[in-house]
């Protein structure tokens, strides 16, 4: 049987003010399909890899155009059903000085309802050689917390790689546990780790050198994640909330892969951008490709969705490569 990569998260409806209003002003809104799994998913399955997606949804119409959206684009949805409902949020887009705002409603999801065992991980994980998941999930809730840990033990007993995201979102640990208290133990299962230099500081306390910040962090989440084999990060320089500076770092073995960087102007969304990264680090790596070219392509996903509005990435793997020859000078194709 051949293999894929199997991604777990909640699957979100986003609702979103039309042409950049605030939400006060709109009196209609725009429905996208969102969660960071399953965006990297899409991803990965527009690149050509095999991507299943687990989750848990209600069995109503709404879930049923979201699995669609989903199928839209090739991935393979392993959806749990349950009482319950979608999980919501709600995003009103920032514009030059005004920065983008996110109100989360995910009370009483699916997925937030979940329970330890509930979800069958030996029976899920068969088919796979590569399982991500996220910091997203564990935040939700004790139980999600726990259902990450069943996941990550089912996948490290079969030697499947595993990668994540830190993903910290400080409105959903609302549940009386720090992410120290639960992120540190589950990062340790991984193989492969996105992280941020701020939430390293709040999962482990580290505190890297602001001379050497890209290294120091590298070395220090080496440090207290020994298992670890690669860790990429992205670095962005924020002029405003239409134009950022944008490069990637890519460490592996004490070695320091940088991409070019990318001056982006005109930026029509940020959601999504680092799971759009995240997406072509995992297509390159499990394709088992060069790792300069690995954090050069990785880089350019997170910067072709800048582009893009919805959180898919839904840009090809020859428009993505396009944007390295042409270094992000936006040049029109004829």
């Amino acid at each position: 049987m051949s293999k894929l990569i199997s991604l777990f998260g909640e699957y979100l409806l986003r609702l979103t003010p039309p042409q950049q209003q605030k939400m006060i002003q709109a009196d209609t809104l725009e429905m996208h399909w969102a969660g960071s799994e399953a965006n990297i998913a899409v991803s990965l399955s527009i690149f050509g890899d095999e991507a299943k997606y687990i989750t848990a949804l209600p069995d109503n119409e709404l879930s049923r155009a979201g699995i669609s959206a989903m199928r839209k684009y090739g991935v393979n949805p392993a959806i749990h059903y349950k009482d319950g409902r979608v999980g919501t949020y709600y995003y009103e887009s920032g514009q030059g000085a005004r920065p983008g705002k996110i109100i989360y409603d995910r009370q009483y999801s699916s997925l937030s309802l979940l329970q330890p065992g509930e979800l069958k991980w030996e029976e899920l994980l068969h088919d796979s050689d590569w399982f991500h998941w996220s910091g997203i999930t564990p935040a939700l809730n004790e139980n999600t917390a726990l259902i990450s840990k069943e996941a990550l033990q089912a996948a490290a007993a079969k030697g499947i790689t595993i990668s994540a995201d830190f993903n910290y979102r400080s409105t959903l640990w609302k549940y009386g546990k720090s992410c120290r208290e639960v992120m540190p133990e589950l990062l340790q299962y991984c193989n492969v780790l996105l992280a941020d230099v701020d939430t390293a500081k709040l999962y482990f306390g580290i505190d890297p050198d602001p001379a050497n910040l890209v290294e120091d962090t590298f070395r220090l989440l080496k440090q207290v994640m020994p298992g670890l084999g690669t860790i990429a990060m992205t670095m962005r320089v924020q002029e405003s909330a239409s134009s950022n500076q944008y490069t990637g770092y890519l460490w592996h073995d004490n070695e320091i892969y940088q991409s070019r960087p990318y001056n982006i102007q005109q930026i029509a969304e940020r959601i999504g951008a680092g799971d759009a990264f995240m997406g072509g680090l995992i297509h390159k790596l499990y394709n088992k490709q060069p790792f300069q070219d690995a954090i050069e392509f990785a880089t350019a996903c997170g910067v072709i969705k800048h582009s893009i509005t919805g959180d898919f990435n839904v840009a090809t793997k020859v428009e993505v490569e396009t944007i390295m020859q042409q270094k992000g000078s936006g040049k029109i194709i004829r």
